[in-house]
């Protein structure tokens, strides 16, 4: 299986403006080198300071006396030029010599990433340190870009619990193969098990035990509990111990910023199965 098959050719992580953590990055390099697909940094600045900086009424308020003072537009776009500056040389010194294709980028805001992702895009989002920048016009925009897009969205907690452990694919009856099928190409790539949560009852099917037997991953079954809401359904009762989570959207509440509050420091992809599967599809009918 390669990652073109399976729709992916890129993860896109949006950086913000603040200093993201290291390990997140690492986690989203991580899985683009294991999908085999070009990773892209996107530095997303605010043009709302350029916007302030310009409004001749604006005044900023600085330490040790110097009390209110006018914003200078040129010292505005220094900041910016030179946060996004330390934000590649971080990227470029995470990402290391890995062999994958990347690419660092600067956009100004979320609207405008918007027009750069693809529905073969994975779109990274690393929780922010502070509680108080989840509410950051900034952050909700990116949400809600990635909520709006096509794309595939990876979202990464701010402190990642563990760097090891198996794959965990949610399936809503065992038979969600895009998801199961994705699942097991990370966890070959990774050398890890295969973990499959399911309802009671549920059964895998038969093409997926056989391409985990034929890959050597070794893949488990396991059972959520008997609630039926969607993000019960992300979170098995048992501990599991994975180091990602794999769901498809719709076994995910539509208050897009729960996602990052029941993480729990376990990166979580959340696919499109239908989509996914019809663009596979596609491509193996033009290859043939």
């Amino acid at each position: 299986m390669t990652s073109p098959r399976l729709g992916f050719k890129r993860m896109v992580v949006g950086l913000p403006q603040t200093m993201a953590d290291r390990a997140a990055i690492d986690v989203a390099a991580n899985l683009a080198e294991f999908l085999q697909v070009e990773l892209l940094a996107a530095f997303i600045a605010d043009p709302a300071l350029r916007a302030l900086a310009e409004w001749p009424a604006a005044r900023e308020l600085r330490t040790l006396g110097q009390g209110w003072q006018t914003i200078d537009p040129a010292q505005i776009k220094h900041d910016i030029e030179q946060m996004s500056a330390i934000a590649q040389r971080r990227f470029a010194e995470t990402v290391g010599s890995r062999s994958i294709k990347t690419g660092f980028d600067v956009v100004m805001g979320a609207q405008m990433l918007a027009s750069l992702i693809h529905a073969d895009d994975i779109l990274a989002i690393l929780e922010p340190d502070h509680p108080g920048e989840r509410i950051t016009r900034q952050f909700t925009s990116l949400l809600d870009t990635a909520f709006t897009s096509a794309a595939a969205i990876l979202a990464v907690p701010r402190r990642v619990l563990r760097p090891t452990g198996p794959i965990l694919a949610v399936a809503a009856d065992g038979g969600d193969h895009n998801n199961l099928r994705l699942a097991l190409q990370i966890a070959a790539a990774s050398k890890e098990r295969l973990l499959v949560a399911t309802p009671p009852g549920a059964r895998l099917p038969p093409e997926i035990l056989a391409e985990a037997e034929r890959q050597g991953v070794p893949i488990e079954q396991i059972f959520t509990g008997p609630s039926q809401q969607p993000l019960a359904m992300a979170l098995p009762s048992v501990r599991s111990n994975e180091r990602l989570r794999i769901v498809a959207r719709d076994q995910l509440p539509a208050d897009a910023p729960q996602l990052f509050a029941n993480l729990r420091g376990i990166p979580v992809l959340v696919v499109e199965p239908e989509r996914t599967g019809a663009r596979a599809e596609s491509e193996e009918r033009h290859a043939d």
